[in-house]
């Protein structure tokens, strides 16, 4: 993941495209992204402008449908709309975000599931940063490990990542840099690597255990 894109809130299609080129050297495209999307390996995010809809319904006996207006970026979840979207055609999205509801003159967000007809040539899909790098770890079979350390452990496991990456020169405040460095050590050293998810929180707890340098103060 490149770090200028590593802390935005979300990432374009050509940004998420770029960096799954990157980190899986496969030749990704949209249609393979947004596939993805629909086997639940990646969550699809669309900012939309003065759109309204309707709410969805339980089911339950006096739950009606409800008028809102869009509040913020929404997840999609029926990604297939998009990727089988005709040009100039509107879709119809179910979305999930914060709206407001039309009834309510108070202005308070509120996060529901609802559906509204979406002019896509005026929409732009977007993509957690986290997401990609997730679909990334997906489609190059790295395993996903769980870690439960108590305090102790997770001091103790800091300082040694924090020593081991200042002797490889890794730098523990750049942890997908440094995940792009070991993923391609890992074979020599006949490993398998956990997920960019979990090196990332590995080398910030590293990073937070470093005492900094008086001189530099």
């Amino acid at each position: 993941m490149r770090p200028d894109h590593a802390h935005l809130s979300f990432l374009t299609v050509n940004q998420a495209l770029e960096n799954l080129r990157a980190m899986t050297k496969q030749p990704m495209t949209e249609e393979d992204l947004l596939t993805q999307c629909e086997q639940g390996h990646c969550k699809a995010y669309v900012r939309l402008k003065l759109v309204r809809g309707l709410t969805q319904v339980s089911g339950e006996p006096g739950d009606e449908p409800e008028s809102v207006s869009l509040a913020g970026v929404q997840q999609v979840l029926n990604v297939q709309r998009i990727r089988l979207a005709r040009p100039g055609v509107p879709v119809s999205l179910r979305l999930a975000g914060p709206v407001f509801r039309d009834k309510d003159d108070s202005f308070d967000e509120v996060i529901r599931v609802w559906e509204a007809l979406v002019d896509l040539q005026t929409a732009d899909l977007a993509f957690k940063p986290a997401d990609v790098a997730a679909l990334a770890d997906t489609i190059n079979g790295v395993i996903p490990e769980t870690y439960d350390l108590d305090t102790k452990e997770k001091a103790s496991a800091s300082a040694i990542i924090a020593v081991l990456a200042h002797m490889s020169g890794l730098d523990v405040t750049k942890p997908y840099a440094a995940y792009e460095t070991m993923k391609t050590a890992a074979p020599l050293a006949r490993v398998a690597m956990p997920s960019s998810g979990t090196i990332k929180k590995f080398f910030e707890m590293a990073a937070a255990s470093i005492v900094p340098d008086p001189s530099k103060l």
